[in-house]
């Protein structure tokens, strides 16, 4: 008798024991305020991956940068400079290290007459910043051809500090640079973009027809990834997108110190200028520099433009 009354005892105290503390919970349950953890497909995708299929679905230029059409003087060019190769099929060039050399062999020299074409007129506007002599009409009307195309005002007359600053838009964009981000927008020339549309830089425009819609873009959007004619069509609006958009200002003081200073232009001191390229921003630059590096895009300088003796990098 007296074991069965601890016995009842016992279990009344555990259960008033339970009651107090409760039921028990699992150690792993997960509270459901904290948010799901996303797994790094869901995180912002790199422009510079060389599956053309991602380089499909990423946005390279934010929405307000429109590159542009070629100006007047340019189109003029074209139809008398025509290009006399084909665009390799880099798809079928399954050797990486083959690719890469067609890759830089065929758009190196495109840079090359674009940068030689830059350092003319520079060479001409130069000694009409030496000469006190007033401009003539010719010279007037060819300063104001130049500052249209590179977005500056067109004035009644011009000081030396306003051809100063078309000097300073008007200049070279080194060859390791325009490399670099060639392959990374245009995943080494494999890319719908680059295949259908010879555009390996990724540039917008926003006429519809005037490119090739992305398949991932925003319902709300308009844009297009913008068509050219040819392969040199696409360096050359990618250098006067550089040299001409507010979204690079940084970049174009960067290599106007440069010029003060003396020193080298080179790819790698101007990267830190493309943090606007890309929605990527930071991450961006850093990849186009690690291509740099890692491909030692600056050999390449071994044959700059002849028109200035400083090689660009």
């Amino acid at each position: 008798m007296e074991n069965k009354i601890l016995w009842i005892v016992s279990i009344a105290l555990i259960f008033i024991l339970w009651i107090k503390a409760g039921p028990l919970k699992d150690e792993q349950e997960t509270p459901q305020n904290v948010p799901k953890q996303s797994t790094n497909q869901e995180k912002t995708k790199s422009i510079g991956t060389v599956q053309a299929n991602k380089v499909e679905k990423n946005k390279t230029q934010p929405a307000e940068q429109d590159s542009g059409d070629a100006t007047a003087d340019e189109k003029k060019y074209y139809k008398s400079h025509p290009v006399n190769k084909n665009t390799p099929d880099f798809t079928a060039i399954t050797d990486v290290k083959a690719r890469k050399k067609a890759f830089f062999d065929f758009l190196t020299p495109f840079v090359n007459e674009k940068n030689s074409l830059i350092l003319k007129d520079r060479e001409r506007l130069s000694a009409l910043l030496k000469s006190n002599k007033a401009l003539s009409a010719k010279n007037k009307k060819w300063v104001s051809m130049l500052r249209k195309d590179h977005r500056l005002d067109v004035l009644e007359s011009y000081t030396k500090d306003d051809l100063n600053a078309l000097l300073n838009r008007m200049d070279i964009i080194p060859v390791s640079l325009v490399l670099a981000q060639a392959a990374n927008e245009s995943a080494w020339g494999t890319s719908r973009f680059a295949t259908q549309g010879n555009n390996f830089f990724g540039q917008w425009c926003f006429r519809k027809g005037c490119g090739l819609v992305p398949e991932s873009r925003d319902s709300d959007a308009d844009h297009e990834v913008r068509k050219f004619n040819d392969a040199r069509e696409s360096v050359f609006a990618y250098i006067d997108n550089l040299n001409t958009n507010a979204a690079y200002k940084k970049l174009r003081a960067i290599r106007l110190d440069m010029r003060s200073n003396k020193q080298t232009i080179s790819g790698l001191a101007l990267v830190h200028g493309l943090e606007h390229y890309s929605e990527r921003g930071q991450a961006y630059v850093e990849e186009i520099e690690g291509l740099i590096n890692y491909n030692k895009l600056w050999r390449f300088n071994r044959n700059p433009p002849t028109a200035e003796s400083q090689p660009a990098q």
